[in-house]
């Protein structure tokens, strides 16, 4: 999906994910992440279309906030690559966000644009 299509600002952020696809658990780690979807980079591949359930640890510089619980969500990957070195990226859009997950979410984006 081109820059000009997408409709929230992503921000650079490497925090640990989980991706639950067909009863398997992979482990990812994200690119960027927005308020409607996220980058990941996995050692394995997507394929566009995927749905898939999704965990991300929201952190903040490297620490876990106890207060705040993963990011959990369904989603769609809308677009799959291959990197260099075995990995693979892929962009997955949230689906079904609740108003808590929102605003968790809108929280930590917020935090990453204040540091920006």
């Amino acid at each position: 999906m081109s820059a000009d299509k997408r409709t929230a600002q992503r921000y650079p952020v490497e925090v640990a994910a989980e991706v639950e696809l067909d009863g398997q658990v992979l482990v990812a780690a994200t690119q960027n992440i927005s308020n409607g979807g996220v980058g990941l980079v996995l050692d394995r591949p997507l394929a566009e279309g995927t749905r898939l359930e999704l965990m991300l640890f929201l952190t903040q510089d490297g620490i876990e906030d106890p207060d705040e619980e993963p990011f959990e969500t369904p989603g769609t990957v809308r677009w799959a690559a291959e990197q260099e070195a075995g990995k693979h990226i892929a962009g997955v859009r949230f689906e079904a966000v609740d108003d808590a997950q929102r605003a968790q979410l809108e929280r930590f984006v917020a935090a990453l644009n204040a540091r920006a």
